[in-house]
């Protein structure tokens, strides 16, 4: 195909290099995911925790942590800008029941997630281990045992747990 191809996350602008269509620019916009700018239209409270609910995300990428400590994207740990470093916290999915305790070793979650009501950023494992496909209300509570081990991928064969 001659000519140019340009795309933006907004707006889609093609270029098409036939020449009965020679300098035609045909201009669509692309179907938008919604993000955080909806995430209060689909993610809604559901009212089963006897604690706190907050609504939580998750993270995957970053290098060093608040406490200096490396980051690991499958371990048991969390980002929380409301909640003390070093507080382990249990953490509840209501929609399946399962629970786990993390523990608080950075801050966040940042930008647009906390203006849009994001308290917690929990690491990709846990969200995983919790069965978070997204940005969902999460049951917390705030607990006094220490987190649990995390599982090497040796250990699990390559799974998450």
């Amino acid at each position: 195909m001659l000519g140019t191809k340009s795309c933006k996350s907004y707006h889609r602008t093609v270029r098409v290099g036939l020449p009965a269509l020679a300098g035609l620019v045909v201009a669509a916009t692309t179907a938008h995911a919604g993000g955080w700018a909806t995430v209060h239209k689909y993610v809604k409270r559901t009212g089963k925790c006897a604690g706190e609910e907050v609504l939580a995300s998750y993270y995957a990428s970053g290098k060093r942590t608040a406490t200096g400590e490396a980051f690991d994207a499958n371990g048991n740990t969390a980002a929380a800008r409301t909640f003390p470093l070093g507080t382990h916290l249990t953490i509840v999915n209501p929609h399946n029941g399962r629970s786990l305790t993390v523990r608080v070793n950075d801050r966040g979650p940042w930008g647009i997630a906390f203006a849009k009501g994001a308290r917690l950023d929990l690491a990709r494992g846990a969200a995983r281990r919790l069965g978070m496909s997204g940005t969902q209300y999460v049951c917390v509570s705030r607990g006094d045992a220490p987190a649990q081990p995390v599982m090497t991928a040796r250990e699990t064969g390559g799974r998450i747990p």
